[in-house]
């Protein structure tokens, strides 16, 4: 990574202090980040003993909820930023009353981590999201069954992630075993929209109100799971406009400070849909370590240090990101079977020791000339390797 900082940006990022709430693969990511960009003093928060971000930066070892862990975080820092959103929105809002500074803010992540408050304010600002309503009961759901038809998706208001939180409905025989699935949580649930794709965007704002986007990219998802990102989304431009837009308004409104991933569907009629935002680098901005002038990374640091924002042109035509997700439990052996041009193939492995069933070990990035050619190639990759 080539970063380019001005000496009034360089002062800033010597003496800037960032601590990370979770020291997962994003965690990582960002520490790396940071410290191409020349952060020198970067501390994580996580549970875990020797966390994938400790091989980069200091970890506090401590639960993402503890208000104590929080503070002692808090307090060996001048920023507080996240990689996760299931964490003690009130402990931040009381560090932030005590004058520390959070970004993204405790109350836009009070706001996005509960899905169903999050739809509410997407839809009070006029961005377009599918039909939804609160439900209780078995008789809520078949009562708006009534009015929009099947199929529909039920999802838990909150602590949901990667699927883990929904259950489609596809007719009035599901709705027991749906309920059953989510037993126990507040629901919601929504009109299922009849998909063409599923795309993305990572968008970002600083505190002067800058706000840059990276390329649209189409997401591939399995068992609500991604597998794939495709650079850039193959749609129509005026789409690619449409959608950037849409991410403009959103985080506008937000008056975000880092950056944020927009996931979006667009339909088979050709109108696109916010689905949800996350305050926070994201999967499908992953390519762009490798594939854009500035990664997401980069550009997160920059946002929440109040530094000019990055270029997101991309470098190469094409890119495509894979992720590498657990197919057993245990502990985890990589092993390759060919090699590839180091010059085009990028394999990121996070350093987690234990393997699970869709548990995000790592991703690999490919980028070339040719969208179909590149995307063929990453699943050649991804197919030599095992974990």
């Amino acid at each position: 990574m080539n970063v380019q900082l001005n000496p009034t940006e360089a002062e800033i990022v010597a003496s800037t202090h960032i601590g990370i709430i979770g020291g997962g693969q994003l965690g990582l990511m960002i520490s790396e980040a940071g410290r191409a960009m020349g952060y020198q003093a970067l501390t994580v928060l996580d549970p875990t003993p020797n966390a994938p971000a400790a091989v980069v930066a200091e970890q506090i070892k401590g639960g993402l909820k503890d208000p104590q862990a929080l503070r002692k975080l808090a307090e060996r820092s001048d920023i507080l930023t996240y990689e996760i959103e299931h964490i003690n929105t009130e402990a931040l809002e009381q560090l932030q009353n005590e004058g520390h500074t959070i970004h993204p803010s405790p109350q836009i992540l009070a706001v996005i981590q509960d899905k169903f408050r999050q739809k509410e304010f997407l839809a009070a600002h006029g961005i377009p999201v599918a039909p939804f309503r609160s439900v209780a009961s078995r008789s809520d759901i078949e009562e708006l069954a009534q009015t929009w038809g099947y199929p529909l998706v039920l999802k838990a208001k909150k602590d949901a992630y990667d699927g883990r939180g929904n259950a489609r409905i596809n007719s009035a025989e599901d709705i027991d075993s749906a309920l059953a699935h989510l037993a126990g949580r507040e629901l919601y649930i929504e009109q299922r929209i009849d998909l063409e794709k599923e795309l993305g965007l990572m968008i970002s704002r600083n505190a002067r109100g800058e706000i840059a986007a990276h390329p649209v990219v189409e997401m591939i998802h399995e068992r609500d799971i991604c597998q794939a990102v495709l650079a850039p989304a193959s749609i129509d431009a005026t789409l690619l406009k449409e959608a950037e837009a849409i991410a403009h308004q959103a985080i506008d409104q937000l008056h975000g400070i880092g950056i944020f991933g927009v996931e979006l569907f667009l339909d088979k009629a050709g109108k696109l849909w916010l689905n949800e935002i996350a305050p926070r680098p994201h999967n499908s901005g992953h390519y762009t370590i490798e594939a854009c002038l500035t990664s997401q990374f980069e550009q997160h640091l920059r946002a929440i240090t109040n530094l000019s924002l990055g270029t997101t042109t991309m470098r190469y035509p094409a890119s495509v990101m894979i992720n590498i997700l657990g197919e057993r439990n245990g502990p985890a052996e990589v092993h390759w079977s060919q090699e590839f041009d180091p010059q085009h193939v990028f394999v990121h492995l996070y350093g987690k020791r234990e393997t699970r069933i869709d548990r995000k070990m790592g991703h690999i990035t490919v980028v070339g000339d040719n969208l179909d050619e590149v995307y063929q190639l990453a699943l050649k990759v991804r197919a030599a390797l095992t974990i």
